[in-house]
């Protein structure tokens, strides 16, 4: 009969207890249980935890290196294409006027809890007393500007 003896452990499995994946001498490959492990088995398990912990760490510090890399890169790239911009003089833009859509709101009512506006529309020239709905959609930015206009800003 021949004496197993472990050759390598291949990996560690965690579940409902800890167990380390082991090869053995005899080519057989088997789960043992951490708290079953021999001195020669802990031994060789201890070796193979380190070089696992080693290499992430290793592959910790080559991702935060490349992140560093990265982030000054993009730095380099940024101070490149603010030294491109040349800052040009401040020259005043004429405010322009806002095109009014169809029409033009006059005035606004209250009639038993309906509120009323007094349109004119360019299509048909003459004033009219309509309801909000149909401002809304017909005319919304003549609408804004004319509540624009009314209210009364505190300088809180």
């Amino acid at each position: 009969m021949q004496i197993r003896h472990p050759i390598q452990v291949i990996k560690k499995k965690v579940i409902n207890r800890i167990e380390y994946k082991i090869k053995w001498n005899t080519g057989t490959i088997t789960y043992e249980p951490m708290t079953e492990l021999t001195p020669e088995l802990l031994q060789l398990v201890n070796q193979w935890e380190l070089i696992q912990h080693s290499n992430k760490k290793e592959k910790i510090i080559e991702k935060s290196d490349q992140k560093t890399l990265k982030i000054t890169r993009q730095q380099q790239k940024n101070s490149m294409q603010l030294e491109e911009i040349k800052p040009q003089p401040k020259q005043l833009i004429p405010h322009r006027e806002r095109l009014v859509e169809n029409g033009v709101v006059k005035e606004a009512r209250k009639i038993q809890g309906k509120i009323e506006f007094l349109i004119m529309l360019k299509d048909e020239q003459e004033l009219r007393w309509t309801n909000l709905e149909e401002v809304k959609t017909r005319i919304p930015i003549a609408l804004c500007d004319y509540l624009l206009q009314r209210i009364k800003f505190s300088g809180k």
